[in-house]
């Protein structure tokens, strides 16, 4: 059955469908040995070529996998290029290999920030869960700030952010604990990211030290994932992973219990470990945030 091309490479992982789509324009993609157009429809068994290299699907990993991540703060996405003996090793580094594919980042945090990070092949997915998360998906942060901020300080910050030039929502503040100076508090918001988070607190007096993100729509991050280690998601995760985006879910069998990630030896972390909301670390009386 012919395919739209952007959507045959996106779906493989290869890049989002704007991405393809500047590509098809500058000529770097071929079919056939053809100059590609934007909107070609395109059969198995073409030979489609990305920089005269072709793209090979057959032995490529299932397009619909997707892995959670627990990043920590500071942490760099990709290599930046010749790193200095003994530098950190950045998260794709430290993902599982794919063959045939490229995992692509759902939303990704701002270096600074970390907890959940989810990875998937599907290159629609990526492109629904943008548009999701800069909308109505809600996803969640647990915030630590220096200081003794009031119970009205920190409601009011509903209001201010719908107030904003750029403005998010805020569905619901909490406090999570804490000692002395240091106080979690967790937020639900809708259209916010992390740094629109620490704008608005810094905005209201408030001296952010960690932001953590520990939901995005259904996902939630497992307090049994360790920092730098992942786990892929469940057959039911993932399908209300893509409901909550607007996408029907994959029609694929659920993956064998221990079964290796997309062909790969490398999977890490607890495979076993349920979804539960987490307790960031830090809160109540620990002061173990680092």
């Amino acid at each position: 059955m012919a395919e739209r091309l952007q959507k045959v490479l996106a779906a493989a992982g290869i890049a989002s469908r704007r991405d393809i789509e500047s590509w098809i324009r500058a000529g770097r993609v071929t079919v056939n040995d053809r100059p590609a157009t934007i909107g070609q429809s395109v059969d198995e068994g073409e030979r489609i070529a990305i920089d005269g290299r072709r793209v090979r699907f057959e032995r490529a990993a299932p397009a619909e996998l997707v892995l959670i991540y627990h990043r920590p703060p500071g942490e760099l996405l990709q290599t930046g290029g010749a790193g200095e003996e003994g530098a950190a090793a950045a998260t794709v580094e430290r993902l599982p290999s794919v063959r045939g594919r490229r995992w692509l980042p759902l939303s990704p945090l701002a270096p600074t920030d970390g907890g959940l990070e989810i990875f998937t092949t599907d290159g629609t997915l990526r492109a629904a869960a943008s548009r999701a998360g800069a909308g109505p998906l809600v996803l969640s942060y647990a915030i630590r700030v220096n200081g003794e901020p009031t119970e009205d300080l920190m409601q009011g910050l509903i209001p201010a952010a719908a107030a904003l030039e750029r403005p998010f929502e805020i569905a619901s503040v909490r406090a999570a604990g804490g000692e002395g100076r240091n106080r979690w508090y967790e937020f639900d918001t809708r259209g916010a990211r992390g740094r629109d988070l620490r704008e608005l607190l810094l905005a209201n007096g408030l001296e952010v030290s960690r932001i953590m993100r520990t939901a995005f729509g259904p996902v939630t991050m497992d307090r049994a994932i360790s920092r730098g280690r992942h786990r892929e998601l469940t057959h039911e995760e993932r399908a209300a992973l893509y409901v909550a985006v607007g996408l029907k879910p994959p029609g694929t069998r659920p993956p064998r219990p221990g079964a290796p990630l997309g062909g790969s030896n490398a999977a890490a972390g607890n495979q076993n470990a349920g979804p539960s909301r987490p307790r960031s670390r830090g809160r109540a009386g620990t002061g173990r945030s680092r």
